[in-house]
């Protein structure tokens, strides 16, 4: 039993270390949940990026941006951002899903600076922007965690030559493929295939249950011991 006590010891302190931290954690179901500002130092080192135009739409042009970062944490960030470059008067792009997400933690950052200089991302310019706290985005998440949203509101992107933020969605993943999609709408919609998490530490969720199975093994073995038939022999 002392083995077993150490070990979930041990499995607790290994969720503790391995858990990114942040401030907004995005839940499955969960919606209207604000972004954090991200914290710079925690940027680490890009792996990939990719940006194409807006394949689908027919109410708007622009560019579909996106890359992942190896945190400072050892896990995988994922970054997107939209720049629209003309668009139908009375039209506004209001929000962008990604894909891809089932299983893994997921945290809600935004970014509004030029972080990477003459690369493909730019400095929000969207003049309703406010950027956090004040900004009117919000983060969404589908009831099977698969599908991650940003949700514009006032930040939506309604003229020419506008861009969004930079929203991450920072998880838990170790690897990445090309596997997910990225979507933007309004009046239509443009979507291509994206990047998406690969390889992970598992969630809390399902250390918890590990945890709880250990326990429940414990509580069996101490009542089997006690349960016990004691035999006697006669002299």
């Amino acid at each position: 039993m002392k083995h077993i006590g150490f070990l979930a010891i041990a499995t607790a302190m290994g969720v503790a270390a391995a858990a990114p931290a942040s401030a907004t954690v995005l839940m499955p179901g969960q919606s209207g949940v604000a972004f954090s500002a991200f914290n710079a130092a925690t940027r680490g080192t890009r792996l990939a990026e990719i940006e194409t135009g807006t394949t689908g739409a027919t109410t708007y042009t622009g560019f579909l941006r996106s890359a992942v970062y190896q945190n400072t944490l050892g896990t995988l960030d994922f970054y997107y951002q939209v720049a629209i470059s003309t668009i139908d008067a009375g039209d506004e792009v209001y929000n962008l899903t990604t894909a891809g997400f089932l299983g893994y933690t997921v945290d809600a950052l935004v970014d509004t600076t030029d972080f990477d200089g003459a690369g493909i991302f730019a400095a929000a310019n969207n003049p309703n922007l406010q950027g956090p706290p004040g900004s009117t985005t919000t983060a969404s998440r589908n009831g099977s965690g698969s599908v991650v949203r940003a949700d514009f509101g006032d930040n939506g992107l309604e003229a020419g030559d506008q861009t969004s933020a930079t929203y991450i969605f920072r998880t838990n993943a170790t690897g990445y493929n090309l596997g997910g999609t990225f979507t933007t709408q309004d009046g239509s919609v443009a979507q291509r295939a994206n990047f998406q998490p690969t390889g992970a530490v598992p969630e809390p969720a399902t250390w918890a249950m590990m945890l709880l199975g250990f326990g429940g093994i414990g509580f069996a073995l101490r009542r089997l011991r006690t349960r016990a038939p004691r035999l006697s022999y006669a002299a």
